[in-house]
C-alpha cells in the first residue's frame, strides 16, 4: 500500500478566504507544508492536490478546480485589456464557484477601468467584508478614494491594509500622498532605503534640527522653506524661519520668508507687523509693499492694501500682478473703460506693462484697432523686451498686419537677440493667417543648433500638423481623472473589432504602433474606444485617412492618446511619412 498523495495542512495565506476556501487545505504529499503560509499563495500546489484526489475530492475543493480552469485565460484577458472577455471569464467563475471576493474584487477593477469610480468602491467594499485580510482590496479602495477627493476614507483603507501588514509600501506610500506620513531616504539615491515617519515624530525631529541650526541664519532659511515648502512640520518650519529673522532682522529674504509663512498659517496680524517695518527701512523695494498689500487684502483692510499697490506701482509701474489687482482685472476682462484707465496708466507713468495690459482687454472683446494700437506703444517703449514683442506680434496677426509683421517681427525674429519662444510666437500666427508654409519655415529655423529636447519634439510635431503628415481625432478619449484610459481603443475592419490598439488602463501619454495593409493609394484605418458588449456601449470614433501610399510594403500606422485627452495619427510607409486627415462619423468615403 502506497503512501497517500496528497495530506491535509493548516494555511494561514489570505488568499484562501480571497477565493472563499477554508484554512485547512489538501496539499501535495512531496511539497515543503511552508509553502502554504508564503505571499503570494502557490496555487498550483494546491491544485495539483485537488486533481490528485480525483473523483472523491469533497466540496468545495471539487467545485473550485473547476472553477480554477478560468483563472489562467482570466489574467491573460485582464492582461490584454479585454475587458469584455474578462467579465465573461468572471461569469464563468462565478457559476462554478459563486459569492467569492476573487469574483468583487476583479469586478471593481474592471469597473474602475471604465470609469465608475463609485461603483468600484462600493465592489471593493463588499470583497473587503469577505476577505478582510486582503492588502490589495484596502490598497484598492484607498486609491480609488483618494482620487475622488475622499481624504478619510482613503486613511482609513491604507491603514486597514497596514494592519493586515505593517511594510506594505503601496499603503505606506498612500498616507505619504495623503500626507499622514513622511517618506524619508536613508541613501538619497537609493529609494529601497525608504524609511517611514508619523508626522509628530518628523515634527519633533525637525525641532531638533532647528535647534542644531540656531545660530546659522542661512541654513534656518533653507530648512525653514523647504518645511514649509513640503507641509509636513510647519510649526517647525515656522520656528526657524523666526529665528533667521531674528539674526538678520534687515534680510529682504528672511523678513519675506517670515510673511510668507506667518501668512499661510493664517497668523495674519504677525505677517503684517513683520513687513510694515520693511516697508519703512528699505522704502524702494516693491516686495515690501507688495507683501503688505496681500496681508492687508486678508485682514479686510482695503485702504491699506489700495496704498501698499500704489507705491509698489510707484516704484515699478510695469510690476503686472500690482497692475492687474489694482485696476481690478480679471482672467475674461473686456470693459473698455478699464481698459482706457490702463492706457491713461501707460502714458503717464511710461508702463509697457500697463499698455500689453489695455491691449488684452480689447483683445478679449475682438477690438483688434485699440488692441494693435497699444500693443505699439508698449513696443515704443521697451522694443528689447521680449513680454512686449510676444504680445505686439499676437495681436499684428489677429488684425492681420501682414506688413508690419514682415517689416517690424520678421528682422528681429531673424536676428536671433531673443529666445526661442518669439520664434515659437512668430510662427503660429503665421500660420493662424494662413501663411503655412512660411511658418514651418520659422520652425525649422528655430531648431538649428542645440535647442532643449522637448522644444525640438514640440517644433518637429507641430511642422508634422501643420505638413499635413500628422493628425488629431475629432472625439476626445475617455481618460480617467487619475491618468489612465479608462476603455481600450480597438481597430475596426469592416464594422468588427480588429484588435486592441491601446490598453484600458494604459497611463496616458501612451503610444502605440500597428501595420496595416491597403490595397490602393488611399486607405482609412477605422478605430472605436471601448469593446462591443461591455457593460458601456462602444464609443466609435471615426477614421483616420491615409494617402499618398505606393504599392506593395505596407504602412506603418502610428498613434498617441496624450493626458488631455486627444488621440494622434501618422503614418509612415518605407520611412516616408504620408498624408494623414480625419474623417468624421457620417463622412462617406470620397
Amino acid at each position: 500500500m502506497t503512501d497517500a498523495p496528497y495530506r491535509w495542512i493548516e494555511s494561514t495565506s489570505w488568499e484562501l478566504e480571497f477565493f472563499g476556501l477554508p484554512n485547512r487545505i489538501p496539499w501535495p504529499a512531496g511539497i515543503d507544508p511552508a509553502l502554504a503560509n508564503s505571499d503570494p499563495f502557490e496555487m498550483n500546489h494546491l491544485l495539483d492536490a485537488i486533481e490528485a484526489m480525483g473523483a472523491d475530492a469533497p466540496e468545495p475543493w471539487s467545485k473550485f478546480l473547476k472553477a480554477s480552469e478560468h483563472l489562467d485565460d482570466f489574467g491573460e484577458a485582464v492582461q490584454n485589456s479585454e475587458i469584455v472577455r474578462a467579465y465573461e471569464l468572471l461569469e464563468q467563475f462565478d457559476e462554478q464557484f459563486p459569492d467569492t471576493a476573487f469574483a468583487l474584487y476583479h469586478r471593481g477593477s474592471l469597473a474602475r477601468l471604465e470609469g465608475d469610480d463609485e461603483g468600484a468602491v462600493e465592489l471593493f467594499e463588499q470583497a473587503a467584508e469577505k476577505s478582510p485580510r486582503g492588502v490589495a482590496i484596502w490598497n484598492s479602495i484607498g486609491v480609488v478614494e483618494a482620487t475622488r477627493g475622499e481624504r478619510e476614507k482613503a486613511v482609513a483603507a491604507f491603514k486597514n491594509a497596514l494592519a493586515v501588514s505593517p511594510q506594505d509600501r503601496t499603503a505606506l506610500d498612500g498616507l505619504v500622498q495623503m500626507r499622514e506620513l513622511v517618506k524619508l531616504l536613508r541613501k538619497a539615491d537609493d529609494p529601497e532605503s525608504a524609511f517611514y515617519m508619523d508626522l509628530p515624530t518628523f515634527n519633533q525631529m525637525a525641532m531638533r534640527q532647528v535647534q542644531s541650526l540656531i545660530n546659522d541664519p542661512d541654513q534656518l532659511l533653507n530648512y525653514g522653506e523647504q518645511l514649509l515648502r513640503e507641509g509636513f512640520a510647519p510649526e517647525a518650519g515656522l520656528a526657524a524661519l523666526q529665528r533667521a529673522q531674528t539674526l538678520k532682522p534687515d534680510d529682504a529674504r528672511a523678513v519675506i520668508a517670515l510673511t510668507m509663512a506667518y501668512r499661510t498659517q493664517n497668523k495674519l496680524e504677525e505677517a503684517r507687523a513683520t513687513i510694515e517695518p520693511f516697508t519703512v527701512q528699505q522704502p524702494e523695494d516693491p516686495r515690501g509693499f507688495f507683501y503688505l498689500a496681500q496681508v492687508c487684502n486678508a485682514l479686510g483692510d482695503s485702504a491699506t492694501e489700495a496704498k501698499a499697490l500704489d507705491r509698489v506701482l510707484e516704484i515699478d509701474p510695469n510690476a503686472q500682478a500690482p497692475l492687474g489687482i489694482r485696476f481690478g482685472l480679471n482672467a475674461e476682462e473686456h470693459d473698455p473703460a478699464k481698459e482706457a484707465a490702463l492706457a491713461r496708466f501707460g502714458e503717464e507713468r511710461k508702463s509697457w506693462m500697463a499698455y500689453i495690459l489695455a491691449s488684452n482687454v480689447a483683445r478679449k472683446r475682438a477690438d483688434v484697432k485699440p488692441a494693435v494700437k497699444w500693443a505699439e506703444k508698449a513696443y515704443e517703449l521697451a522694443p528689447e523686451v521680449e513680454d512686449v514683442l510676444l504680445h505686439f506680434t499676437a495681436a499684428l496677426g489677429e488684425a492681420r498686419d501682414f506688413q508690419k509683421l514682415v517689416s517690424v517681427i520678421k528682422p528681429i525674429v531673424d536676428s536671433g537677440k531673443f529666445t526661442k519662444r518669439l520664434n515659437w510666437n512668430y510662427a503660429q500666427v503665421l500660420q493662424q493667417t494662413g501663411l503655412t508654409e512660411d511658418a514651418i519655415r520659422v520652425l525649422r529655423d528655430a531648431v538649428t543648433g542645440e535647442v532643449p529636447a522637448d522644444f525640438k519634439a514640440a517644433v518637429v510635431q507641430t511642422i508634422e500638423a501643420w505638413s499635413g503628415e500628422l493628425t488629431g481625432c475629432g472625439v476626445q478619449l475617455e481618460v480617467h481623472q487619475a491618468g489612465f484610459l479608462q476603455r481600450p481603443v480597438l481597430l475596426t475592419i469592416d464594422g468588427e473589432e480588429g484588435g486592441i490598439v491601446l490598453p484600458a488602463g494604459a497611463k496616458v501619454p501612451a503610444t502605440a504602433s500597428f501595420p496595416w495593409k491597403a490595397a490602393g493609394a488611399e486607405t482609412r484605418v477605422s478605430l472605436q474606444q471601448g469593446e462591443s458588449g461591455g457593460s458601456l456601449d462602444a464609443q466609435p470614433l471615426g477614421a483616420f485617412i491615409v494617402r499618398g501610399i505606393e504599392p506593395g510594403s505596407p504602412i506603418e500606422c502610428h498613434v498617441v492618446a496624450q493626458a488631455d485627452g486627444a488621440f494622434l495619427f501618422r503614418a509612415v510607409q518605407d520611412d516616408r511619412k504620408l498624408k494623414v486627415g480625419w474623417a468624421p462619423l457620417g463622412i462617406e468615403k470620397r
